[in-house]
């Protein structure tokens, strides 16, 4: 197994970045049920948690953080939908909702897919590390160090099918927007096609 060190990189970073332009969407999967009341547009200000989450801890455990937020979104359905149930293998509809979410601005996202992670000073097994200890370390190394531009979040490979992936910093609040009738439930029936769909490609079950 590649070996990945905490940061700082041995290193000057030689960082390669993406730009998301003006009109591009993204598509974000979330549950309005949830403690954390997320939305469409939501930045979750209490962590870490997830893999890329920037937030300090506090004597080693999660906890609010009103000065940063993480949202998590993708390229597409299948994007999200491996990420969300992939570990299961189960697709489970419940109170989970997709979003078509619109850029007003460009991104500008630090690109660790293939040989950019090792440009930023990392290896590509970032994204995929089973302990996101580690990978919460860089992300936060990323959000804090000039080297990386003030970038607006982390472009990355997931960790289920290598699909194109977004962890956005609140830098990148002002960019979203959902207009009205972008966002639906997941199991809305005009969505199951697609849905049986995304499973069969992946491999998943998709629960009625």
């Amino acid at each position: 197994m590649v070996h990945i060190p905490a940061p700082p990189p041995p290193r000057r970073p030689k960082p390669i970045f993406k730009t998301i332009r003006t009109g591009a969407f993204l598509v974000r999967l979330f549950d309005p049920t949830t403690s954390f009341g997320q939305t469409a547009l939501t930045f979750r200000r209490f962590g870490p948690l997830r893999r890329f989450d920037h937030q300090e801890p506090h004597a080693g455990q999660p906890a609010s953080d009103p000065d940063r937020g993480i949202y998590y979104a993708a390229q597409t359905l299948s994007g999200c939908i491996v990420e969300v149930f992939g570990d299961t293998g189960l697709i489970a509809c419940g109170e989970w909702h997709i979003a078509r979410v619109w850029l007003v601005r460009p991104l500008t996202l630090l690109n660790i897919s293939g040989r950019g992670a090792m440009r930023a000073g990392s290896v590509a097994a970032l994204s995929k590390v089973p302990d996101h200890a580690v990978a919460q370390q860089w992300s936060r190394h990323f959000y804090e160090q000039p080297e990386y531009s003030q970038c607006d979040g982390i472009y990355y490979s997931n960790a289920h099918n290598d699909g194109p992936a977004f962890a956005l910093y609140e830098r990148a609040e002002d960019a979203l927007d959902c207009p009205p009738g972008s966002v639906v439930r997941l199991d809305d029936p005009a969505l199951r096609g697609e849905l049986l769909r995304v499973a069969k490609l992946n491999h998943l079950i998709c629960l009625p």
